[in-house]
């Protein structure tokens, strides 16, 4: 990210160079593959292109702006529910809470420091849970705060050692993933089952999701520098999105795309070939949006002397069992001198189903505004806007 006005997160696939920040039964994903769909990486499969006005309803929600509410260029939004949107600022250590209707401001808190009741900084997110009014802040370890800011407890799940992604799974539960370790000398502390359940009362260990790796593979290498220091080449993209409560995993070790319901367990849902142990360098696939009709996902090589690029993007039709190659066309936003542009959807943070949100800064409201491109509220929302005021969040319910 910049540290910019620009708050629509693109879907782009890029090479980051960075420094390295210091119970249950258990079964073989690949064995409970069966008779799945299979998506082949060597096919040309056909071309359908969408509009995105076309497939979703859109609605605005401008975010409340002051001297004291201003959000900078390293906003992101994490979690958008019936009351709440929550945004944090991962190097600031800003927490913003906004209500859902209106954009007006409910919560603003920082609580960067060291003592046992701070953080040092947003390293792996935040969760919203609506339910039991709290949030998660998952920095070195899981902060639990009041939405108003008051410290309520610690998880002691330490995040700085490993990779490591928290998503909200159920009212008792966190699902943790933990990234391969690639750190010399330390590489054998790889978990077999990365997956699993902790309590959101003490962080203990409640379950091992049935997802077990004999081999594993990383977005990440080492590489060496002088006198015995190194650093990490990573490969950056999106990870296990939201399908409302449910998760959608495509692990870089598995064969097997899943869909993970809190009511209904661990559901394979499509395979692939080839294999993701056949070839180097490993073909990637991983998955951008789900609704009830259709799963979006995008494919690349895992190749670390590539230069980066777009993701191609690839659609899943649920009822038919069809799969094409897909472009969501824009048009209020990603306009062209010769036409529409492709919608790139980018991380998107905790909904309902069948819907997604993202930021769109002011300045861009005011263009589409200004060339009439703006549906739903969009008119509405953008008069009122000026350059400087914070972003809007844009929220896609798909039909």
């Amino acid at each position: 990210m910049k540290e910019c006005r620009t708050m629509k997160t693109k879907t782009l696939l890029l090479l980051v160079i960075s420094f390295f920040l210091l119970g249950s039964q258990v079964v073989s994903s690949q064995s409970k593959a069966g008779n799945l769909p299979v998506f082949d990486f060597s096919k040309d499969y056909p071309q359908k292109k969408v509009r995105l006005q076309d497939i979703a309803d859109i609605e605005y929600v401008p975010l409340e702006t002051t001297d004291d509410i201003l959000l900078g260029g390293m906003a992101s939004l994490s979690a958008v529910t019936d009351k709440y949107i929550l945004v944090h600022e991962f190097q600031r250590g800003d927490i913003f809470v906004f209500d859902r209707t209106t954009g007006k401001l409910y919560s603003h808190f920082n609580h960067k420091g060291s003592s046992g009741m701070e953080y040092t900084w947003i390293n792996v997110g935040t969760i919203l849970d609506e339910k039991k009014e709290e949030i998660y802040v998952c920095a070195q370890y899981i902060q639990v705060y009041s939405l108003k800011g008051e410290y309520k407890r610690t998880l002691k799940i330490n995040t700085f050692g490993n990779e490591m992604s928290i998503y909200n799974f159920d009212d008792e539960s966190l699902l943790i993933y933990e990234g391969v370790i690639i750190e010399p000398g330390r590489e054998s502390k790889t978990k077999k089952d990365p997956y699993y359940l902790v309590s959101k009362k003490d962080g203990s260990l409640i379950s091992v999701l049935d997802i077990h790796f004999s081999k594993r593979y990383s977005n990440k290498i080492v590489q060496q520098l002088e006198g015995n220091m190194w650093r990490s080449l990573v490969m950056t993209y999106p990870k296990n999105p939201y399908y409302g409560q449910d998760l959608m995993i495509a692990d870089i070790s598995s064969d097997t795309l899943y869909q993970l319901s809190p009511d209904k367990g661990l559901i394979p849902l499509l395979t692939r070939k080839p294999s993701t142990h056949a070839v180097e360098p490993r073909s990637i696939w991983t998955p951008f949006l789900t609704t009830d009709k259709f799963l979006q996902f995008g494919t690349f090589l895992l190749d670390f002397n590539s230069k980066g690029g777009k993701i191609p993007t690839f659609m899943y039709d649920f009822k038919t069992g069809e799969i094409s190659k897909l472009s969501i066309l824009d048009a209020e936003f990603a306009v062209k001198p010769y036409g529409l542009g492709e919608w790139d959807i980018g991380a998107t943070p905790a909904i309902s189903k069948n819907m997604a949100a993202e930021l769109i800064q002011a300045q861009s409201m005011i263009e589409a505004y200004h060339k009439k491109r703006l549906v739903g509220n969009g008119n509405k929302v953008a008069e009122k806007l000026v350059e400087d005021d914070n972003p809007v969040v844009r929220i896609l319910k798909f039909k």
